[in-house]
């Protein structure tokens, strides 16, 4: 893209730029209209704003100049403007735009709906707004007239040009004021104050990414120190009287800094009345929202030069550990050396630098310029300064350095707390991996994490400090403890010293291990808590180094696992007790494998659950912004953008039961995915590649499509349940206990504001009949219907050799079907799991026990089990125990019997054979006429699929006599599989089932349900019914 002047003027007509006469020879074609696209530096580094004009030269126009228009761009006329953009000459022909939507004032609306047809009131936008023919660019979210008309919305998504004879343009009313409301916000500056104060009190707020120099007016040295620029809008300057570019003094009443003050160029969003400066001006004032600023008289000329300066290393993780030294002091060199740096006493010193490059460096590799991904951030702060004796010092307060005259020291390591996230977004601004934000409203136990670590930083400043502990646990594994942790330090300004327990190499279960392991923690972290607080000292995978004893059937392992556990529990109380405010988190997958030792040292517990949906929903909001994907994306790839379609609520439903790690892979493979295959659609071949060089817009397709891969691949691992593919359409002749479903399970989910006074809902149905009716695909069926997650349990799945991990298996059942709600768990055989208590002769009363876990697990269900439904299905109701069928529990009893009409069984038939090529003589109501009364579901599947047998073994045959005759006739030897690669017509490939397949299948079909059996049932289901 071409660097060109810019200017801006309100009279430059919607959809048009003027260039000056040069800029005719970017295009190769001489042909009229010239289109261009055009974009704006911008404070924003995802900013994907890029207009396409249609071209008019301006001979007027000095060379390389644009002129655009200020009501497209926001810019007023009062305001500074950005002086230059960048231009790219488009090829060929633009496309045209199927429809748009114009949102017209409400005013403007209704005179136009006088005009008594279309075309006077498209005469009337082309001539009041320049909307013309086959020659303005279009694009959604355009402003064409402000507070009077704009784009709603283009199809297809893009831009394109408007063709009145082709484009169906559609005028909408604003009802609701909001092109009033647009307007509103653009900042009057006819209220520009030009009174002159001495000092003025303005909002301190940090800057969220570099200002590029194309947006920094005037433009400065390349040897300034750029840590010190300071922005501030028009109004700001005008108030104090002071001069793009000239230092002022910022002081909170105790701290004042000299910044170089510039003015924000138009246009921006940015507040007015506010001074946004960068990290290093914002680390010494940590906690400061409002600043008083006055001018002052800096310059190079009346700063002092320092002999010598003394930096000290801020304590922190990374600046204790030996293996980051030489990259850090490294790029702390290239800070004072890349130009003339203006410090202060005390002045905060920030340093990025990358980690994963540390291991590699050395000192010979200082004079190497290597190309890396900062992905850590150091700070180091200014202590002594020291001036020659002989030189006049007039500024006592602010000094520069000259690396080849400035004599520079680095002392001990200081303590000195974070700077805080909120404060300062240092992450975005040296473009640091970001940690996910949690909104406290939608995940409740970080609200819980987050307040008992302030309580300890308060605590600790009253100088009362508090040992505080905490273990984090859940019931799956990557659902975000170390995120929070994370999250935690970073918003309440706490430093993280954090190691991970599976890093631990030495040989566990040994006698030898535990001075070990316990005497490396030790003397990592005290060797860092005494000059780095606040802190939160992390162990994540505690339960890697901390087992139960009991579980092992080893004496002596057991005396270890216990003698660990103790000497542990020591070391959480030195921490937390010695090095206060220093709070101990240690995080498990199952709390359940962690000793009492342990877990009574620890002052809190928190439990991390699988995200709900809400929280589904703010995890991909997060992953979707702009700044997560566009991060660790190649520079040189196309930008991304969010489509149009893509819902995230219906994301958030999609992947019931995944982890934040699998929304974040979902979002990786489609980001991916969008880049490494860029769709072209036929619309865009039919014009240039210029046109087509949009961002790389990610669709809900894309995202579903992730997430059914992720389902597929992580379901064993995770868990994961899936929303099986059975319709009603597949089941036949099950109309009447189709409808006790629906009201049973619809109600709930679709009207929960019925049950909010506190009414239970029955959760629970119990399917019960004679087997292959059908009962294990009508629960697949309510869990397609209703789109639930779905679980299916067998009796052996349950069953442990362990005391207590039978019992715990079930809990474990009912916690996975509460993660990934709504879910329907479904108990098949639920008398091998849940028979009559007392009449089992196994040891220990296993059974006994596993009914008992059962029964409280359904209890549960009515009231704090919202979305999850529990089937039970069994052939032998009579068998199960009486406690299951109480209100509360499985109190809605379906019976699945077999169809006792010709009809019901017709439909049956009819279900089971959709998907067949029937011949025209297939009856099959005839055929249900046939057929027994004890046919049961699976008997008729059975009878459908032998016949589908019987007809490919008819036709095999017949191909096989093909092949023989094709054979004599040619004179020549094909295989049945040349035949068919070769020679075969459509009509041999096919299966046709005939009537005799049918009757055929039907004559050698044994029912699986006698005359007496079936009575037996209807014994079953009269006692149950007569029971209540």
């Amino acid at each position: 893209m071409l660097k060109l002047n810019a200017e801006f003027n309100g009279a430059v007509k919607y959809g048009t730029c003027e260039i000056s006469s040069n800029l005719v020879d970017e295009w190769t074609s001489l042909k009229v209209p010239r289109y261009a696209q055009v974009k704006l530096p911008s404070y924003d580094r995802f900013n994907l704003d890029a207009r396409v004009f249609n071209c008019v030269v301006n001979e007027s126009l000095p060379i390389d100049t644009l002129r655009l228009s200020s009501r497209v761009f926001s810019v007023d006329a009062l305001e500074l403007a950005v002086n230059c953009c960048y231009f790219k000459p488009l090829k060929g022909k633009p496309p045209i735009l199927d429809g748009i939507a114009l949102l017209l004032d409400s005013e403007l609306y209704d005179s136009l709906q006088k005009l008594p047809d279309l075309s006077q009131r498209l005469e009337f936008l082309q001539t009041k707004y320049g909307i013309e023919h086959n020659a303005t660019v279009l694009q959604s979210g355009d402003t064409v007239a402000p507070s009077w008309c704009s784009v709603a919305y283009c199809s297809p998504p893009g831009k394109g040009i408007v063709d009145f004879t082709r484009t169906q343009i559609v005028l909408v009313k604003d009802t609701n004021g909001t092109l009033k409301r647009e307007e509103n916000n653009v900042v009057n500056t006819n209220t520009v104050s030009l009174r002159e104060a001495k000092e003025i009190t303005v909002k301190l707020r940090s800057l969220k990414f570099p200002v590029s120099s194309d947006l920094i007016s005037p433009t400065p040295l390349p040897s300034d120190d750029d840590s010190l620029f300071a922005f501030a809008d028009i109004q700001t300057l005008l108030t104090l009287g002071a001069t793009s570019g000239n230092f002022i003094k910022i002081s909170d009443g105790y701290n004042s800094r000299a910044v170089k003050l510039f003015v924000l160029a138009s246009p921006n969003d940015f507040d007015s009345m506010t001074l946004y400066a960068q990290p290093r001006v914002m680390a010494n004032f940590p906690n400061c929202n409002e600043i008083t600023i006055s001018k002052y008289a800096l310059n190079q000329s009346n700063i002092a030069l320092a002999s010598s300066v003394s930096i000290a290393r801020v304590g922190s993780w990374h600046q204790s550990q030996k293996i980051f030294q030489n990259i850090i002091l490294k790029n702390l060199r290239d800070f004072f050396t890349s130009r003339n740096r203006i410090l202060h006493g005390g002045d905060m010193i920030p340093v990025s630098f990358d980690s994963n490059l540390a291991p590699l460096f050395s000192e010979s590799m200082d004079d190497i310029t290597l190309e890396t991904k900062d992905d850590t951030l150091v700070w180091f702060r200014v202590e002594n300064v020291e001036f020659k004796e002989n030189e006049e010092n007039p500024n006592k307060e602010e000094f520069v350095i000259d690396p080849s005259k400035t004599k520079l020291t680095t002392a001990n390591i200081i303590l000195h707390p974070p700077l805080k996230l909120g404060h300062c977004d240092y992450i975005s601004y040296y473009n640091l991996e970001p940690v996910f934000q949690y909104d406290l409203t939608k995940f409740p136990y970080a609200k819980r994490f987050l307040d008992i670590l302030h309580a300890s930083l308060i605590s600790s400043e009253a100088n009362a400090p508090i040992s505080t502990s905490i273990l984090l646990h859940s019931s799956a594994p990557n659902v975000g403890k170390s995120t929070l942790v994370k999250h935690a330090a970073q918003q309440l300004g706490f430093h993280l010293l954090e190691i991970d327990c599976m890093s631990l190499t030495t040989q566990l279960g040994s006698l030898d291990s535990i001075p070990k392991t316990i005497g490396y923690l030790r003397g990592k972290f005290e060797s860092i808590l005494p000059n780095a607080s606040p802190a939160v000292v992390y162990l994540s995978h505690l339960n890697v180094i901390l087992t139960k004893g009991e579980q092992t059937q080893d004496g002596e392992a057991s005396k270890l696992a216990k003698l660990m556990d103790v000497e542990m529990a020591k070391l959480i109380k030195e921490l937390t007790s010695n090095y206060g405010p220093a709070v101990f988190v240690g995080s498990v997958y199952d709390v359940d494998s962690i000793s009492q030792i342990i877990r009574t040292q620890m002052k809190f517990e928190i439990q991390v659950p699988v995200p709900t949906e809400p929280q589904r929903q703010s995890i991909f909001e997060w992953y979707l912004s702009p700044y997560q994907l566009h991060f660790d994306v190649d520079n040189h790839s196309r930008p991304l953008t969010l489509a149009n379609n893509v819902s995230h609520p219906k994301l958030a439903q999609q992947s019931a039961g995944l982890t934040p790690l699998d929304l974040k892979s979902i979002v990786q493979t489609a980001k991916w995915n969008c880049i490494k295959d860029v769709p072209v659609s036929d619309s865009e071949k039919a014009y240039d590649d210029d046109w087509s060089d949009d961002p790389i817009a990610i669709t809900m397709r894309d995202l579903s499509f992730a997430i059914s891969k992720a389902r597929d691949e992580f379901s064993v691992s995770i868990g994961a349940p899936k929303i099986p593919n059975v319709t009603w359409k597949d089941i036949g002749g099950v109309d009447t206990v189709k409808g006790e479903i629906l009201d049973t399970i619809d109600m709930p989910l679709k009207h929960p504001q019925l049950f909010a006074s506190g009414m239970k809902k029955r959760s629970g149905v119990l399917f019960y009949g004679p087997p292959g009716t059908g009962k294990t695909l009508m629960a697949k069926a309510i869990a397609t219907n209703f789109s639930l997650n779905f679980f299916s349990v067998k009796g052996p799945e349950l069953l442990n050799m362990y005391i207590g991990e039978s019992e715990a298996n079930v809990r474990r059942v009912f916690q996975r079907a509460r993660d990934a709600k709504p879910c329907a768990i479904f108990f098949d055989e639920l008398d091998s799991i849940a028979p009559k208590r007392g009449n089992q002769g196994d040891s220990g009363g296993v059974m006994d026990r596993i009914v008992s876990q059962l029964l409280a697990e359904l209890d549960g269900m009515g009231t704090g089990g919202e979305g999850v439904f529990v089937i039970g299905a069994t052939n032998r109701p009579d068998l199960l125990d009486e406690a299951l069928l109480r209100p509360g529990r499985f109190d809605k009893l379906l019976y699945l019997g077999i169809s006792d009409t010709n009809e019901k069984q017709l439909n049956i038939l009819t279900a089971l054979t959709r998907k067949f090529t029937l011949a025209p003589d297939v009856d099959l109501a005839h055929l249900a006429e046939k057929c027994p009364f004890n046919y049961t579901g699976a008997d008729f599947y059975a009878l459908c699929s032998d016949a589908m047998l019987n007809a490919m073994t008819r036709i095999a045959s017949e191909v096989d006599e093909k092949v023989r005759i094709y054979n004599k006739t040619h004179n020549e030897e094909v295989s049945v599989r040349y035949w068919f690669d070769r020679i075969a017509k459509p009509e041999d490939t096919s299966v046709t089932v005939r009537m005799t397949d049918f009757l055929k299948a039907q004559k050698d079909l044994m029912p699986s349900v006698s005359e007496d059996e079936l009575r037996h049932y209807l014994q079953v289901k009269e006692n149950f019914e007569n029971g209540g």
